[in-house]
């Protein structure tokens, strides 16, 4: 079973990756029982989904930095390490 993460790039826990996702299993369930206006079903679907898809951009973005030997931000090169 793959375990879904939802952390920040840098490590911590995000809420709203969490939010984004229930929205969008929600509504794509939601409309099928229920009458969603589709003017506020497109906003939350759309939202939700360039929420989750930028968020994992970014996740990609900083793998593909430390893979190439950049360093994480906060961090000072240390030439004696």
């Amino acid at each position: 079973m793959v375990e879904a993460k939802a952390e920040t790039p840098s490590g911590g826990s995000n809420i709203w990756i969490v939010l984004a996702y229930t929205a969008i299993f929600g509504m794509w369930a939601g409309c099928q029982v229920v009458h969603i206006h589709y003017v506020a079903n497109l906003l939350i679907l759309v939202t939700s989904i360039l929420y989750v898809a930028c968020h994992g951009s970014l996740v990609m973005r900083e793998e593909q930095a430390l893979a190439k030997g950049e360093l994480p931000e906060g961090q000072e090169f240390d030439p004696n390490a």
